[in-house]
């Protein structure tokens, strides 16, 4: 028994005639009356007694019937889904996230991309980026968004984004007027900070160390969203990655926190991570791209939070 058979067979089931059966599949009548006379030879049993030129259908037609039909039920589930496919509206993403992004930023974009493909299924985990790089190696994310080393960088798909870090300061600060905060604005200021194990640390002391400056840790935090909160307080001021602060505005209320360019450069280095050696789905590809799309936003666009929240 195989499909043209099967497919006759309901054509005939449905319609009660060879005539009308072929028209509906576009073969001629003699074609059909052979594919339902083998199909009866290869099962062994009589599907319908012909009288008066017309069929008529055996109980063991029917009970067949009800298996073809399901059969061709499950054929259309599989046609809708390879359309489902085609159109990017099926699957199932995976995602780790470093823990800063993974409070705001990436939630926002995931939800977005939701919203727009209804059918796929979606998994956000937050991770340290060296457990991200880990789990991607080994496939178990599609897609990783972590800090990353340049040799890092040169694997596989891997894309390496270089964020200019801003300087958060409290609304009232006697350099929230200041469009440029520099490492002497900061001498001796107290400053709220990610751990000695960061490289936003590193680098920061080290610009400090080589200018004969001061910094002036007063508090030390393991990510950023959270230290903005004791900026509101007016404990201090931050030197940050503008995801953090892109973060900070969807939420919060201006008039406590602004944000400044800082120089010189220091750079907060994350990158998209994807396995090397399994191909990305269409799903992922896409949302990868959407994801790509809203990092260079925050590079191309630093007006969105520099010109928010001025000193009141």
């Amino acid at each position: 028994m195989n499909l043209k058979q099967m497919e006759a067979f309901r054509a005939v089931m449905l319609t009660g005639s060879v005539s009308q059966a072929a028209q509906q599949l576009f073969r001629t009548q003699p074609a059909v009356s052979m594919m339902i006379s083998s199909l009866e030879q290869d099962i062994g049993f009589q599907l319908f007694e012909r009288r008066k030129k017309r069929l008529y259908p055996t109980p063991e037609a029917d009970y067949l019937y009800k298996e073809v039909e399901a059969i061709f039920s499950r054929i259309q589930d599989v046609s809708q889904t390879v359309q489902d496919i085609q159109n990017k509206q099926y699957g199932f993403l995976r995602i780790g996230c470093m823990p800063g992004p993974s409070n705001f930023f990436m939630p926002d974009i995931l939800a977005d991309f939701l919203e727009d493909h209804p059918k796929v299924q979606a998994s956000l985990q937050t991770r340290t980026s060296d457990a991200i790089a880990e789990w991607v190696a080994s496939n178990q994310y599609d897609i990783g968004l972590a800090e990353m080393s340049k040799h890092q960088a040169n694997l596989g798909r891997n894309q390496l984004y270089e964020l200019p870090c801003i300087c958060a300061l409290p609304a009232e600060h006697r350099l929230a007027q200041n469009e440029v905060i520099t490492t002497e604005d900061l001498d001796d200021e107290p400053m709220i900070t990610l751990h000695p194990d960061h490289m936003i640390f590193h680098d920061l002391m080290q610009l400090f160390d080589s200018s004969g400056l001061r910094m002036n840790v007063r508090l030390q935090t393991r990510f950023f969203i959270p230290a903005l909160k004791f900026v509101e307080r007016g404990l201090g001021v931050s030197v940050m990655d503008p995801m953090s602060a892109t973060s900070y505005i969807s939420y919060a209320q201006p008039g406590k926190v602004v944000f400044r360019r800082f120089k010189p450069d220091v750079f907060l280095r994350v990158g998209l991570m994807f396995p090397a050696d399994k191909p990305s789905s269409m799903i992922t590809l896409e949302f990868a791209d959407l994801l790509r799309k809203r990092i260079d936003d925050v590079l191309d666009n630093p007006q969105k939070f520099l010109n928010w929240g001025f000193a009141v």
